[in-house]
């Protein structure tokens, strides 16, 4: 497997996990709560969704870099 299709995986993998479980808290504090009693609330949580996709990309760098350290170091023993 290439390095950029472990990154690509990797963006992926980050990407999915912490957008769809910030949705998740979303629609259960959606269903708890009731909706919210102001239209700009809709924004606001439509903004908080798109960055809980596009802010775990920071960081994949700092996880492929452990990741090389455990793999660099995997035959050292």
């Amino acid at each position: 497997m290439e390095n950029r299709e472990g990154r690509r995986r990797l963006c992926i993998v980050l990407c999915l996990a912490s957008g769809l479980l910030c949705l998740a808290a979303m629609v259960a504090v959606l269903v708890v709560y009731g909706t919210p009693y102001r239209a700009m609330w809709w924004i606001v949580m439509a903004i908080i969704l798109l960055a809980a996709f596009i802010v775990p990309l920071a960081f994949v760098r700092p996880i492929e870099w452990v990741i090389l350290g455990y793999l660099g170091g995997a035959g050292r023993k």
